[in-house]
């Protein structure tokens, strides 16, 4: 079961895979009974497991966050957004992938 997939919760990356499953799902009504949007749902799952894996691991224990996750790391990428980056669907700016975000 996939988390709430509003966009304001996730990354950029991860928005643009909950876009394609999204359209996926429109296009081909009957075909997501039978599993032809499976590899944009997997996809989608992997990006968000490794939001939750960022998050955590970057969570000062007793402090208050001071980035806001705004771009996933590409040392976080699934295969899927390396596949889109070497398509040129994903633009990404910084050495980090611009994950310093906002400050709160």
């Amino acid at each position: 079961m996939l988390p709430d997939l509003s966009p304001h919760l996730h990354t950029k990356e991860c928005n643009m895979l909950i876009e394609f499953l999204q359209r996926c799902l429109d296009e081909k009504p009957i075909g997501k009974m039978f599993g032809k949007c499976s590899y944009w749902d997997e996809a989608v799952w992997q990006c968000t497991k490794k939001e939750r894996i960022w998050r955590r691991d970057n969570n000062p224990p007793y402090q208050r966050r001071i980035v806001e996750l705004r771009n996933l790391p590409e040392s976080y990428w699934t295969p899927a957004l390396h596949k889109l980056k070497e398509d040129g669907f994903l633009n990404v700016g910084g050495a980090d992938g611009g994950a310093n975000g906002c400050r709160i």
